[in-house]
């Protein structure tokens, strides 16, 4: 790899010095109780970069060293005057003396070492540190699915992505008393309970973690840190996937409220058509068994009589006799001129009395002065045959125009005087 590279990377994809730095604070209760307790404090942090996290150590009051291989990296700290080594950082360990440094820390080392030189680092770190005094180590993590995947390649001397209950196991295992597992660098809005996306679940999980073990030491040490191992970091895979099924549950809980809602509506339609339809049915035959019954046979008289009255007052005493007439009238008539209309042999001898006395023409007249009086008073009006025989015109009469009524005026007054000349 050539001079220079890693430092140019770091600086174009880890971040800034003081966003690195910013960040690394989180840390700080975890060291300041150390402080109190060992005023002369030791802390050693292995591929130590650009030396933000010894920047930190040394304002918290520490006496700081750091190591890395990089010349490049190391640089920047020998220009802010820092302690750095160009260094192994498990020949920097074997250099301490026993339980001689307050805090050995690591920040994104661990994924670039073999797992057995990881193995070897954890169990030297035991071996140096004071009692109660803490192993940080950072690594990314593969929790996170794009970083686990995608971005972990990113950087060309990563060995393998570790996944943090491997490492938290590891320190348990060699012997550390407690371990704290720390999620770093969630999105800041994941934690207001906004809606998620699949994009959310898929790379919202913290980047970054880290894990925090303590060696054991009398219980009044190790109660001066608990505090800060009590709280919960960052954000999971299982939270984000819990939040995204949840919304996805209550979105189809909406929809099949929706659809019974819409079921429901239809079912009540439903009953109240079926409810209305037995109504009509228990009309019909309600009405049915009145006109069965006796009793509307009986009054089947007065129904008529009531009727007659009606229509007497409405027609005259003199209207409704040439109604009674016309109704008697009018069927003896239709059937002579039909019985003329099947015999036309009987029009045919003029010699015959029927011819003579004109009987057919006088029935045929008289029949069309009762059906035009009847239409007179009708809407419409055309000629047509008559539905008791195809041989008699029947006018039906539509309401006369003014050139109508001014014709018919006008036949009326010469039949008139016709007659008065007769």
């Amino acid at each position: 790899m050539s001079v220079g590279f890693y430092r140019a990377f770091e600086d174009e994809h880890r971040g800034s010095r003081d966003l690195i730095k910013e960040r690394q604070r989180v840390y700080l209760p975890f060291i300041q109780p150390l402080k109190e307790l060992y005023p002369n404090s030791e802390a050693i942090d292995l591929g130590c970069g650009r030396g933000e996290w010894l920047e930190l150590l040394i304002e918290s009051g520490f006496q700081a060293q750091g190591v890395d291989l990089d010349d490049g990296m190391l640089a920047v700290c020998r220009e802010r005057g820092l302690t750095v080594q160009t260094k192994d950082a498990i020949a920097g360990l074997k250099e301490c003396a026993d339980q001689s440094q307050a805090v050995v820390s690591g920040f994104h080392l661990a994924e670039h070492i073999p797992f057995d030189v990881l193995q070897t680092l954890v169990s030297e770190a035991l071996r140096v540190l004071k009692p109660g005094g803490v192993l940080i180590l950072e690594t990314p993590n593969p929790e996170n699915i794009v970083v686990g995947t995608a971005n972990f390649y990113l950087d060309p001397t990563h060995k393998q992505p570790i996944p943090p209950l491997l490492l938290s196991f590891l320190a348990e295992h060699l012997g550390f008393s407690r371990v704290k597992v720390i999620r770093l660098q969630a999105p800041v809005d994941l934690a207001v309970g906004r809606k998620l996306s699949i994009h959310d679940v898929l790379g919202g999980v913290s980047p970054d973690y880290a894990i925090v073990a303590q060696k054991s030491a009398s219980e009044n040490i190790i109660r001066q840190i608990s505090s800060a191992f009590e709280p919960e970091y960052g954000v999971t895979l299982g939270m984000l996937a819990g939040g995204y099924d949840q919304q996805i549950d209550v979105k189809f809980a909406d929809a099949l409220a929706a659809a019974n809602a819409a079921s429901s509506a239809a079912e009540r339609a439903a009953v109240l058509a079926e409810q209305a339809m037995n109504k009509a049915i228990f009309a019909e035959n309600a009405l049915n068994a009145i006109y069965l019954s006796t009793s509307w046979r009986i009054t089947a008289p007065v129904r008529w009589a009531g009727n007659q009255v009606k229509l007497l007052r409405e027609r005259g005493l003199m209207g409704r006799f040439r109604d009674l007439v016309k109704k008697v009238c009018k069927p003896l008539l239709i059937c002579a001129i039909n019985y003329f209309d099947a015999h036309p042999n009987l029009r045919a001898k003029h010699s015959g009395a029927s011819s003579k006395l004109k009987i057919y023409d006088n029935l045929r007249a008289l029949y069309l002065s009762i059906t035009f009086v009847d239409n007179l008073n009708a809407d419409t009006a055309e000629v047509t045959d008559s539905p008791e025989s195809p041989y008699l015109p029947v006018l039906i009469c539509t309401r006369p125009t003014p050139l109508a009524q001014h014709i018919h005026h006008e036949l009326k007054t010469a039949l008139v005087k016709k007659r008065a000349c007769e």
